[in-house]
């Protein structure tokens, strides 16, 4: 007969071994796990297109940040410069005689002298903008002043016969008759080769009034010797050869002028005052006679 108390021992043992067969095999199991080492990966895996690009205005837009930043920093120890302000170029005496000389010939006349009195106010030397100041003044009527800057002019520059010119015909027509008379006669020395048969016509008209016959007849002549057909210059010296009793050249000057200019009423009546001095009735009054025709039909 079997000992029960054997057989659940020998079951218990049988169970213990089992449990422990088990046991030690879970632990195997495990203990060759933490063993074992992981195969590290020998390249790095390399990136797709994951991310999309940016657009080129925010690519251009942060490059300019960028830049910005980077030419912003200031270096250590060195202060900020501020941004300069633009240059203005100053206006120049030339520049607002540029002006008025557009203004002269677009016949904005006061505006030019205005310009031109800017010029000459800062450069008081410019003699181009004072003689054509005079211009303008002249073209205005306003004769004193356009003596005014006339003078200056000759004054900066004493060569200048234009100006010279102008001056002396200035003071006729205000009847300066002094200060003409030596305008021109600094005229003709400066320039004795002139061929301006006004300048001596003028003298001759000065030294007519002033009584000097001898100048006047003589200034007369060299007139009509640059211009032979200068009317004006013939009468008025005939008219000097009638005052002073010259009258045989009073009537050669007069049938002269009358070859030139028939119909030149003052002549014919010159002419007869001439004959009757003469004793010359009959001509004398013919030559009226034409004058009353002419200044009738005039």
């Amino acid at each position: 007969m079997k000992n029960p108390f054997a057989c659940k021992f020998q079951y218990s043992l049988g169970s213990i071994f089992c449990g422990l067969v088990f046991s030690v095999g879970v632990l195997l199991v495990i203990c060759n796990g933490c063993g074992k080492e992981e195969k590290v990966a020998e390249k790095s895996e390399e990136f797709k297109e994951i991310i999309q690009p940016a657009p080129e205005s925010l690519v251009a837009k942060a490059a300019g940040e960028s830049k910005q930043t980077v030419s912003g920093q200031t270096e250590v120890g060195k202060t900020p410069q501020s941004a300069q302000p633009a240059v203005v170029k100053p206006v120049t005496a030339q520049d607002l005689y540029n002006k008025g000389l557009e203004c002269f010939n677009q016949g904005q006349l006061a505006e030019a002298v205005e310009l031109f009195n800017k010029a000459t106010d800062m450069d008081n030397t410019m003699a181009e903008a004072f003689k054509k100041k005079a211009s303008a003044y002249s073209k205005l009527g306003m004769t004193n002043e356009a003596i005014a800057s006339f003078k200056k002019v000759v004054e900066l520059n004493p060569n200048d016969a234009e100006a010279r010119l102008a001056l002396g015909t200035f003071y006729v027509k205000k009847h300066k008759d002094d200060d003409a008379l030596l305008v021109f006669e600094k005229y003709v020395s400066l320039y004795p080769n002139t061929n301006n048969a006004s300048v001596y016509y003028n003298l001759g008209c000065l030294y007519d009034r002033k009584g000097l016959a001898d100048k006047a007849i003589e200034a007369y002549k060299r007139a009509l010797k640059l211009n032979p057909n200068y009317f004006d210059a013939y009468y008025n010296l005939g008219v000097v050869y009638n005052r002073i009793g010259l009258y045989n050249d009073a009537v050669t000057t007069c049938e002269k002028l009358l070859e030139l200019n028939p119909g030149n009423a003052n002549a014919h009546f010159l002419l007869g005052d001439t004959y009757g001095k003469l004793g010359k009735s009959k001509e004398a009054q013919e030559e009226y006679d034409i004058y009353k025709k002419l200044i009738f039909v005039k």
